[in-house]
């Protein structure tokens, strides 16, 4: 017990077996947790937070980002799992899936007395061999076909939506992400910037969600005086005030008589009228402004016939510039802000919902559309938000690196199965030790099985079978899981994935296993709720340090403090 005399009284150590234990426990504790949203029938879930909100979601990195652990093991593998959904916007269950059963075996090779150096060692060889494997079995594709792209859509949108079953209604919102981003798509450099898809969401029915080849902006027409529909819109968006400014520091005007009164009067008026005149010579019947229209400039822009809506967000104001062309205006004395104009097919105002929304659409070839997303309430509404997320993030590193492989637990069964063969070319530890990894591979083709009602045990016997005489080349027949008819079937071309997104997940949940299988030494100080200081300046942590206690300082006469300060 030498390291007693080296650590504070108030400071705890577990090391060895007992820490592996515990992170394994909790790997394997969040496997089980979000496990059961894994797959198209995968099961939601419902969040309650500290205040009563509830989030209601079938996605697992969402699930995570919500809920508090404790346990560090537990958060570095959340962390992963949150990276992952970051960085290819999908693969999130799937790595808290693999990297939890890597090291539920990795506990069995424990105690069978494999050292962790071989298991990590083998754990790398695995991770080697697989991604060779999948380089081998992926296709490449090209980055702009839009039906590669529809499936890709399809595939990630139905393991995340509740409406899997209902087919009209995840073809709607397929359709819808597929024509937004084909809409921003620049085959210039075959990319496609995320934030040129503005989301937005109203209650109502999902059929009635709609793509608008423009901007939805959630306000109305600033006076009724005004039109209401504008064809042929030509659009000024500025970027400054249309009514009396206030100063920044206090200033004081003495005015000696009605007359000086009046002449400050008009000389306001003279300044709208100038700015109002400008817009009104560069031919704008729309005007659109970040900032405040009083209604005396209402009125002269509605006697112009120009519609105008003001108090705009500036991410709003930046969509409009891209979708309708124009420049944002910053200074309404110039008289060269033709120039500036941005065009649109129509402009108009439009109940949805309960609330009124402008419409700027028809837009010819925008760089920025709006996809209108209505469901029957806000917490499905937000959940089909974070799937079109995903997705455009998804269908986004597909256009970086143009190569897909089969879904469906397909591709981690065919990856198992191959592993096994490699195994047998390793004399050492290493071969128990990628045999198990292949195991954890395959759990990936039985969550989605086990989700989908089927037997767990039929269901790997099976697919061990089918897969049994194949060969890893272009030919590789791929064989997975068919929710339709619940049994193991081959697979086509129709349920893919990118390979990023497969590389990524393999990276990550092998990293986070290596990791947590490492850790041999954990070091824990006393919590800071138990650390209190006495009138003396003596300060320590200690079990039952938050409830009136003795110390030996107190036999020796040296008063305590009456009351405890605790931080």
């Amino acid at each position: 017990m030498a390291y007693m005399e080296l650590l504070d009284n108030d400071t705890h150590r577990i090391k060895g077996g007992q820490i592996r234990q515990f992170n394994i426990l909790a790997a394997k504790m969040l496997k089980e947790m979000i496990g059961s949203t894994f797959g198209p029938l995968g099961k939601e879930k419902i969040y309650i937070d500290i205040i009563g909100e509830a989030t209601f979601t079938k996605d697992g990195a969402t699930f995570l980002r919500k809920i508090d652990v404790g346990h560090p093991g537990a958060k570095v593998l959340i962390d992963a799992s949150n990276t992952v959904d970051n960085e290819v916007g999908d693969g999130t269950t799937s790595v808290v899936i693999i990297a939890g059963m890597l090291l539920e075996k990795a506990e069995g090779l424990l105690k069978n007395n494999i050292a962790p150096a071989i298991i990590i060692n083998g754990y790398d060889i695995g991770l080697k061999l697989s991604l060779e494997l999948l380089h081998n079995i992926s296709r490449k594709e090209c980055n702009n076909d839009f039906k590669i792209i529809e499936k890709l859509a399809m595939t990630c949108l139905g393991t995340k939506i509740i409406s899997y079953n209902n087919k009209t209604e995840i073809k709607k919102i397929v359709d819808i992400t597929v024509n937004a981003i084909k809409a921003i798509y620049n085959y210039d450099n075959n990319n496609i910037d995320i934030d040129d898809i503005k989301i937005e969401e109203k209650i109502g029915h999902m059929l009635d969600s709609q793509l608008i080849n423009g901007t939805v902006i959630d306000k109305t027409i600033d006076n009724r005086s005004m039109p209401k529909f504008m064809e042929h819109a030509k659009i000024l968006l500025i970027d400054e005030d249309l009514e009396l400014q206030r100063t920044k520091s206090d200033v004081e005007i003495t005015i000696n008589n009605p007359k000086q009164m009046q002449l400050y009067i008009d000389e306001e008026n003279t300044i709208i009228k100038h700015k109002i005149q400008n817009i009104i010579d560069c031919g704008a019947n729309v005007v659109i402004s970040r900032k405040g229209i009083d209604l005396r400039s209402q009125d002269y822009l509605s006697k112009a016939g120009i519609m105008s809506i003001r108090r705009v967000k500036e991410n709003d104001l930046m969509w409009l510039e891209k979708a309708t062309g124009g420049k944002i205006t910053k200074e309404l004395a110039s008289h060269d802000l033709k120039k500036n104009l941005g065009y649109a097919g129509k402009v108009h105002e439009k109940i949805v919902g309960d609330d009124k929304m402008v419409f700027v659409e028809e837009c010819k070839s925008p760089k920025s559309v709006t996809i209108l997303l209505r469901a029957n309430s806000k917490m499905v509404l937000d959940e089909y938000h974070r799937a079109i997320l995903s997705t455009i993030i998804l269908i986004k590193n597909f256009i970086s690196k143009p190569s897909v492989v089969i879904g469906g637990g397909a591709c981690e069964a065919l990856i198992a199965h191959f592993l096994r063969k490699k195994a047998l070319e390793y004399s050492g530890r290493e071969q128990i030790v990628l045999m198990k990894f292949a195991e954890a591979l395959e759990e990936i083709p039985l969550a989605i099985a086990k989700n989908s009602g089927m037997d767990v045990t039929d269901t790997l016997i099976h697919l061990k079978t089918k897969l049994s005489q194949k060969t890893c080349d272009s030919s590789t027949k791929w064989f997975g899981i068919n929710i339709l008819n619940k049994n193991i079937d081959e697979l086509g071309w129709e349920i893919i994935e990118p390979t990023i997104l497969k590389e990524q997940v393999l990276n990550t949940a092998i990293e986070v296993s290596r990791l947590l299988i490492n850790i041999d030494d954990v070091i824990i100080k006393k919590p800071l709720m138990d650390t209190h200081t006495h009138e003396d300046g003596t300060e320590h942590s200690h079990q039952g340090g938050s409830i009136k206690h003795d110390h030996y300082f107190d036999k020796l006469g040296k008063q305590q403090r009456t009351h405890h300060h605790y931080y």
